[in-house]
């Protein structure tokens, strides 16, 4: 009987993120070839443990990997899928999320809510957060927006005292026109801008409307207001990346291109539950269809509700929006969908109950002809299943 091969997980379980790669690392295993798992917790950025050069693994997945180890697990030669997000061109098999498509989302989260003015908050010198900048940026410059940007280091020495950094951010968000739509490159980060928010006396949502990324739930509901944050999809990274380190232990050759894992969706909480209209007749509609479309409104009710005819209301919605009314409709409906389809296991009937439609067979077909996909299809690619619809970018393999 065949031995179970020896894995090294070289993952942080202090954070969600890391939990949600082991999490996804573990549904693969219990699916498919059981191994012989070797973890121990520990924090983000914390060294490999000795124990990793001291046996003989027959595979290890590692979060940490910096260029001198890089070259350390090279000379092992033992299949490695790298998942670090500082380094790139580290010339290992790489897995890890798509930043960029984190900062396109929260820049869009904003276009859907009518903002005009963008800026960005991150970390100088950090890939992960240049990256998601470069996200956030592209969507707005598609919108002719100008971005505001502040990054100050991360770690190291030049790091600011804690009050000192948000007295500087609270100058920079005191000088950014209002109302300003402002992502931060991660949930930590969000949170000193709502520092400074508060130390300056500045309005979250109605003024500055704020999303972090990362979604630690226990983290964004305890801010005040809650925080809205893009949610990366990390147990698939952890899914994909065993089920390559599964390949190459198999002795499979390494794939040629990094395999980048899109963000799920951006969680609104307060922070950023505003619309950025100054038309106070699709102001008053907007905050309507996002509080009634998951229960059946129609245009003909959010007309009423502002009190002006319906040709009226289309009128501005495309002059401020470019969109319509039962466009935005459905774009809430249709949001609520997606949500239900990845986060639970709820049957087609009571998804149709909580999105607003009253028969099942008709949300398919409206899902089906604005996302392209039927719902069940939307299910399972968004499941931690092998698939082949991650993007892909070059790398060098040795």
């Amino acid at each position: 009987m065949n031995k179970p091969p020896q894995v090294a997980l070289i993952v942080e379980s202090s954070v969600s993120y890391g939990r949600s790669i082991l999490q996804g690392i573990a549904r693969y295993i219990s699916s498919h070839h059981q191994w012989s798992v070797f973890l121990e917790q520990h924090e983000l950025g914390t060294p490999p443990p000795a124990w990793l050069a001291s046996s003989h693994w027959d595979g290890i997945l590692c979060r940490p990997t910096n260029p001198a180890l890089a070259q350390r697990l090279k000379r092992m030669k033992v299949p490695v899928v790298d998942l670090n997000d500082l380094h790139e061109n580290l010339k290992l098999p790489w897995v890890g999320s798509n930043h960029k498509a984190i900062g396109c989302l929260g820049a869009k989260h904003f276009v859907e809510r009518g903002f005009r003015h963008f800026a960005f908050c991150g970390f100088s010198n950090e890939l992960w957060a240049m990256q998601r900048r470069e996200g956030f940026r592209e969507v707005a410059e598609k919108e002719n927006l100008p971005i505001p940007v502040y990054e100050s280091p991360w770690r190291g020495s030049n790091v600011s005292r804690w009050d000192l950094e948000i007295e500087c951010i609270g100058k920079w968000l005191n000088d950014l026109p209002k109302p300003v739509g402002v992502m931060a490159c991660n949930d930590a980060r969000a949170l000193h801008l709502l520092d400074a928010c508060h130390q300056t006396g500045i309005l979250v949502p109605e003024e500055v409307a704020i999303v972090g990324v990362d979604n630690e739930e226990i983290f964004c509901e305890l801010c005040n207001p809650a925080l809205s944050s893009v949610a990366p999809d990390a147990a698939r990274i952890g899914y994909q990346a065993a089920e390559l380190l599964d390949q190459l232990m198999s002795g499979q050759s390494p794939p040629s291109r990094r395999i980048l894992i899109d963000p799920l969706h951006v969680v609104t909480r307060r922070s950023s539950d505003t619309f950025a209209i100054k038309d106070r007749t699709v102001a008053t509609a907007l905050r309507f269809v996002s509080e009634q479309a998951l229960h059946g409104c129609t245009v003909t009710d959010a007309v009423n509700f502002a009190r002006v005819s319906r040709s009226f209301l289309e009128r501005r919605f495309r002059r401020h929006l470019k969109r319509s009314p039962q466009a935005e409709i459905r774009r809430v409906q249709v949001s609520r969908i997606k949500q239900l389809l990845t986060e639970t296991d709820f049957t087609l009937e009571r998804i149709s109950e909580l999105s607003g439609f009253e028969h099942p067979e008709y949300m398919s077909v409206v899902f089906k002809r604005l996302v392209g996909q039927t719902p069940g299809q939307y299910r399972k690619q968004m499941q931690p299943i092998p698939q082949n619809s991650f993007i892909t970018e070059p790398v060098q393999l040795r």
